[in-house]
């Protein structure tokens, strides 16, 4: 008869492979009515305490610095994840929020940049 031994250093390192799952590159979904572009980005295990998010000459940046100790493991884990902003976007007017695992932010889109026009050439 075999008997199925688990060693419990194993067992805690395949702890922390499933802790750390969110440390692959996040899945991002970006969508884009006439009035924003919504993104969202999945950030499972992260609360809106352990996120930075700022922008600055046009680009958003997402980021994130998790240090946690129980009593059988210490993770430690970072990301950081940058994005162009589009040219139309209000940046002053970026909102989010953390809901289930999920970042959602709201780029509010100002009509008087996203106008189009022909540039004809001399």
């Amino acid at each position: 008869m075999i008997t199925l031994f688990k060693d419990p250093f194993f067992q805690s390192f395949d702890n922390v492979f499933e802790t750390a799952k969110f440390l692959k590159t996040p899945e991002t979904k970006v969508e884009k009515t006439e009035t924003e572009y919504k993104v969202s980005i999945s950030v499972p295990g992260l609360t809106k305490d352990d996120l930075k998010i700022m922008t600055k000459e046009g680009v958003l940046r997402i980021s994130f610095e998790k240090d946690e100790k129980d009593k059988t493991h210490h993770f430690i884990g970072s990301f950081i994840k940058s994005y162009n902003i589009p040219d139309d976007v209000k940046e002053k007017d970026i909102v989010g929020k953390v809901e289930n695992g999920v970042l959602e932010l709201l780029l509010p889109i100002d009509k008087k940049k996203s106008l189009e026009r022909l540039i004809s050439l001399n």
